[in-house]
């Protein structure tokens, strides 16, 4: 048997103590650190204020109608809705408390009516505001055309609603423009019902007050003589 002096031994046994310390695992830190930054940064907020993973979700409805570009955003037609630059603004999300505009009454026509379309669409003075003729579905199926309401619309503003101009078609209403207002008229006409006719219906949009009220008589022509 072969034998080494105290001090090689010694050496030895150093040598053979650190090779195993070599066979053991790195510690788990650094990578545990990473993979936990990974994870945060797979659900960074977004600029909307949501998550990265979720932002595809509040994208804006695509139209399935028509679309007018006004000072206030695009228009759009959304299934039953309306839509101005992406929020819905038919039917009305919200009414003031004892607001001086239509809005009530706008909103309340939702629950008579299946679907709402862009009739007219008029530029306000000097392009600064748009106003939009709309027409809603009846859901009376007595009716061909249901009510019209105006909105105003104008850039960093709220819309403004008319009163409702009530009315059951056919006859379709004969929308004209003035400089200073906007004339919608109903001929008398038959009912689908087989009831009395009904009378002629004339109301006049005011472009600087937005608001909708009866048309004036016409005033009476000089007498021939």
């Amino acid at each position: 048997m072969r034998t080494f002096p105290a001090a090689r031994r010694a050496l030895l046994l150093l040598s053979f103590t650190l090779a195993a310390g070599c066979d053991k695992p790195a510690p788990a830190t650094a990578d545990a650190g990473a993979a936990a930054a990974s994870a945060t940064a797979t659900l960074a907020p977004s600029a909307s204020g949501g998550t990265d993973a979720d932002a595809g979700t509040a994208a804006p409805s695509k139209p399935t109608g028509r679309t007018v570009d006004t000072p206030a955003g695009t228009m759009s037609e959304v299934g039953d809705e309306i839509h101005l630059s992406g929020k819905t603004i038919y039917p009305p999300p919200e009414c003031a408390a004892g607001g001086k505009d239509g809005c009530a009454k706008v909103k309340a026509l939702r629950a008579k009516s299946d679907g709402v379309k862009l009739l007219r669409h008029f530029d306000g003075p000097g392009g600064q505001k748009s106003i939009l003729l709309f027409q809603v579905s009846s859901s009376d199926k007595t009716c061909e055309g249901g009510p019209l309401f105006f909105v105003r619309v104008a850039a960093n503003a709220a819309p403004q609603y008319s009163d409702v101009f009530e009315h059951c078609g056919p006859p379709d209403p004969m929308v004209g423009a003035m400089p200073d207002k906007i004339l919608v008229n109903v001929p008398a006409h038959p009912t689908k019902s087989g009831g009395a006719p009904a009378p002629p219906k004339n109301m006049e949009y005011d472009i600087a007050t937005g608001t909708l009220q009866a048309a004036a008589p016409a005033a009476p022509g000089k007498k021939k003589r």
